[in-house]
């Protein structure tokens, strides 16, 4: 025989079709399928006597406590992440666990029920009630059939919805009742009274049931709920929508002071999505081949599943299982491998330029792949503290370029300074949104002090704490904490004794930690990031029941982001705190002793960073000793090299100058300055700082000679040479200084410092029209590129003979050449030297008269340019499409072209651009003088 079914609220059978339950008139769901079974936590909170209340108070008055009531629960249950699925006469039903279960979501139910019990309180004040309103409130966990009813909105049903309803019905009034299995999952968080045993109705057994009496500090402060930042919220879910429903990018930046909140509502926004949604978080705290890309390690890591010690061919397997489910199959292995890179992947290349384009490339066909399948939601926090080429990447998945993913929706975590580094922050994005989170208003820091202090601080003690902490959340909760952990250990505590700020707050609750507890704060306050526990090790001898001792003081926090466990201060004022408080001695030991275990591990450029704050300490201890100082020198300059070499150009300049800075007075530089000199100055040039490149490369030729080093005269020669081609103008004065260049790479006996020379040296007799001498200069370089296997130099060789075949009228195999660079480019995965060979295919075309095909070439090669921020060779080739239009007769488009190469060429303070943009600009206002004439004569 089929069992009858039940109302899932009173358990009353329902007839055949029913549409509402005869016995208590609730409506009978009618979903349209299970969807998912899943273990969720069920509320019923029911307003006390609201029979009698209605027929004691006038109708509107009725009418408008019971709205009171259903308002009141219902923003309480929002602000932790519940669901009022429905209400029924004077209750409200809510699920916690939908769309996404969550580990602490019974602990969010039972902070509801006191939260929604205590706002009724109020309530009842700020209507004027003469008589009180209570609640009662009943929970459980369970197992549930969840699906969508008919106008959509998500439904359970099962046995814990019948047993929540049961609970709720049997408390007394102003009691939260919670059944078994919500006991057990909260019994470490919450405080109960004596077990009960509750008579329920459809249940053979009677029902076990646990009173609430509060929940201890530690679950207070995990469960606050989110109070305010509802309008920021709402653009941010309009945000995702959006994105979902136009297939196109968004970028959102929300900018902040320290604990303002940012973090929070990011939290709350993926708290809240679709299980169709797929989430990248970008921390900067992950260990792989690069810290400017730290994020993307992060993110690759945990979409593939790698551990730190997994073999490298599982570790590539993983990766490359990812790729093949999202990427197109021709470009999947590429992909996998550009990938790969930023954790350590691959063989070891000596040509390392296109290090960047490949992190990036592959990141973005990542991300590409992964919209297609559905919305895909990326968090980037501290990205005021991110390296150039990180926020150049942030920027680009937000592009609407023609390789931009489409359904993508970043949200970037930042400090305002973000936009004092970096002005044009989001300007280059078509969809950008930027906002800024203020302190709360007075109202919404009173209810975060109600909320933070679980009810058991009063009105004037809350009015005092919201004052003294100027609406930052993150004070706010600190210093709320600090009362009732006083108020625990029994010591009168108000907010007017409390310290005047949140460094304080936070130095006292660390000095109320026992001794073993305040030491591991201390040393582990050293790692920038995050740990685990093979690197605390280095710090420290502390066990897992230490690391759990500051997890339950909310000092540390567990990040399982990865597969291994790492944890990270909660926040980082607390670790600023934390470090402030360690003796200077002791950080040059702790800072020395990691950079020798990442040493080890080769990851270089961090173990540069602890050398860098052990050298600050020992420096300050004493100023004589340069053991520490100068192992810093060495590491800040290798990761300058590095970058360099990886054209991180912005990130080598800051690596050089932190390295200079620590040198010593510069009385006393030697090679290694001009070095560092040298390379600073390439990494200038090729930003376009000329006038920055010319005194870093000054200052290094000069150190070079005094010490006589051929690598820095090789290589700072070379790059003045090019300064005094392209800006000085002065063809005689690069001559010489590229013969130097050359020279002095002959003492190296470096083939490629040599080629390289030589690609620099040829420009000097071809812009003086010699061209079988410049032709000579670069077949030489072409020959020692193919003999020593230097692809750069390969197709920059080509390149430049195919533009010396161009001007010699030989377009036939200037083209053959051309085309060979194009496919060594390709090869190489080099976005740079591929559109340089794009440009001169355009100019090719433009030779043979096929304009509209030039613009073709030219439209590709500025996008790229454009994208890796290259302005020179932009420039160069905005006037070469400028003079297609003009030759086109479209001579708006060829003005605006034009002036916009020679607008760059003036801002980078070269000439060469600006000479010749210059010349055919002035031959278009020729050609509108004589468009005009033609009219007037015509008319």
């Amino acid at each position: 025989m089929l069992k009858l079914m039940e109302c899932e609220f009173c358990g009353h059978p329902l007839p055949e079709d029913a549409r509402f339950c005869p016995n208590c008139g609730t409506p009978v769901s009618t979903t349209l399928g299970t969807e998912e079974r899943k273990v969720v936590t069920v509320l019923f909170a029911d307003l006390v006597d609201s029979t009698g209340l209605a027929q004691r108070l006038d109708p509107e008055r009725a009418r408008e406590v019971l709205g009171g009531f259903f308002d009141a629960a219902s923003q309480e249950l929002r602000a932790l992440r519940g669901h009022a699925e429905k209400f029924i006469g004077d209750a409200v039903m809510a699920v916690f666990g939908l769309p996404h279960v969550s580990e602490d979501d019974a602990v969010r139910a039972v902070r509801a029920g006191l939260a929604i019990r205590d706002r009724i309180h109020r309530l009842q004040q700020s209507l004027g009630l003469d008589e009180p309103l209570e609640v009662r409130v009943g929970i459980e966990t369970g197992e549930a059939a969840t699906g969508v009813g008919p106008s959509g909105q998500l439904l359970v049903t099962g046995q814990v919805v019948n047993a929540a309803a049961r609970l709720q019905t049997a408390g007394q009034p102003g009691e939260v009742l919670v059944g078994a299995t919500t006991y057990a999952l909260t019994k470490d968080a919450v405080s109960f009274g004596a077990e009960q045993e509750v008579e329920a109705k459809g249940f053979a057994e009677t029902l076990p049931a646990y009173p609430v009496e509060s929940l201890t500090t530690r679950s207070s402060r995990r469960t606050i709920p989110f109070v305010g930042r509802s309008n920021e919220l709402d653009i941010l879910r309009g945000s995702i929508a959006r994105v979902n429903a136009t297939s196109s990018p968004l970028l959102v930046s929300i900018l902040g002071e320290p604990g303002v909140g940012k973090s929070r509502l990011a939290d709350e926004l993926l708290a809240g999505l679709d299980s169709d949604v797929t989430v990248l978080q970008g921390r900067a705290h992950a260990y792989g081949d690069t810290a400017t890309f730290a994020p993307v390690t992060a993110i690759v890591r945990e979409i593939a599943g790698i551990e730190d010690e997994m073999a490298p061919e599982e570790a590539m397997r993983r990766l490359q299982e990812v790729v093949d489910g999202c990427c197109d199959p021709s470009e999947a292995e590429r992909v996998a491998g550009r990938l790969g890179l930023t954790i350590g992947l691959g063989a070891p290349k000596r040509e390392e330029s296109v290090f960047v384009q490949d992190v990036q490339s592959g990141f973005l066909s990542l991300v590409e792949g992964l919209s297609g399948r559905g919305p895909v939601v990326l968090v980037f926090e501290d990205v005021h503290g991110l390296r150039p080429p990180m926020l150049d990447l942030i920027e680009r998945v937000a592009a609407t370029t023609r390789k931009a993913p489409q359904r993508a929706l970043t949200i970037a975590l930042g400090r305002p300074e973000l936009l004092e580094e970096r002005p044009s922050w989001g300007s280059g994005v078509a969809n950008a949104v930027t906002l800024r989170l203020d302190p709360l208003p007075d109202d919404e820091a009173l209810e975060l002090v109600r909320e933070a202090a679980g009810g058991r601080v009063g009105d004037d003690e809350a009015v005092e704490i919201a004052s003294r902490t100027g609406g930052n959340p993150f004070f706010i909760v600190e210093t709320t904490g600090m009362v009732l952990r006083a108020r625990q250990d029994g010591a009168a505590s108000s907010g007017r004794a409390l310290p005047p700020t949140v460094q304080a707050v936070v130095a006292a609750r660390l000095d109320s930690l026992r001794h073993r507890l305040r030491d591991l704060a201390r040393r582990a306050s050293v790692f920038i990031y995050s740990f685990d526990l093979e690197e605390l090790a280095t710090a420290s001898d502390a066990d897992m029941e230490d690391i759990r001792g500051l997890e339950d003081a909310e000092i540390l926090v567990r990040d399982d982001a990865g597969r291994a466990p790492r944890w990270r201060f909660r926040h980082e004022t607390v670790r600023e705190v934390a470090y402030a408080s360690l003796p200077k001695r002791e950080r040059l030991s702790l800072h020395e002793g990691i950079a020798d275990a990442l040493m080890e591990s080769g990851h270089r450029s961090y173990a540069a960073d602890h050398l860098e704050l052990a050298a600050q300490a020992s420096i300050d201890l004493d100023p004589t000793d340069r053991r520490v100082p100068d192992r810093a020198v060495d590491a800040l300059i290798m990761a300058g090299d590095r970058a360099r070499r990886r054209m991180e150009s912005l990130s080598a300049v800051e690596y050089y100058e932190r390295a200079l800075a620590m040198a010593g007075p510069e009385s006393s530089w030697e090679t290694r300055e001009a070095r560092a000199l040298a390379g600073m100055g390439e990494a200038h040039y090729w930003l376009g700082e000329y006038p920055a490149a010319s005194h870093a490369l000054a200052r290094a030729v000069e150190l070079g000679e005094k010490f006589d080093d051929a690598w820095t005269l090789a290589l700072a020669l070379r790059y003045q040479g090019d300064i005094a081609i392209n800006v000085d103008g002065d063809l005689d004065k690069a001559e010489q200084l590229l013969a130097d260049s050359l020279a002095a790479a002959g003492e190296l006996d470096d083939a490629w410092a040599m080629s390289r020379s030589l690609l620099f040296a040829g420009w000097v007799p071809w812009t003086r029209d010699d061209l079988d001498a410049s032709g000579e200069i670069w077949q030489r370089a072409l020959a020692l590129a193919e003999e020593h296997d230097d692809t750069w130099a390969h197709v920059r060789a080509l390149t430049a003979l195919s533009i010396n075949f161009s001007q010699q009228n030989n377009i036939e195999e200037a083209a053959r050449l051309i085309e060979q660079a194009r496919e060594l480019a390709d090869e190489m995965g080099d976005r740079f030297s591929m559109a340089v060979t794009v440009v001169q295919r355009g100019r090719l075309d433009e030779d043979r008269g096929n304009l509209e095909q030039a613009i073709s070439q030219f439209d590709r090669a500025i996008e790229i340019f454009r994208e890796l921020g290259a302005r020179w060779e932009m420039a160069d080739a905005l006037a070469e499409r400028g003079i297609c239009h003009r030759d086109l007769g479209r001579l708006d488009e060829g003005e605006e072209d034009l002036r916009s190469a020679i607008r760059i060429s003036s801002e980078l303070g070269e000439q060469q651009i600006a000479g010749w943009g210059g010349r055919a600009l002035d031959r278009l206002t020729q050609l509108r003088l004589e468009s005009a004439d033609e009219r007037v004569t015509g008319g």
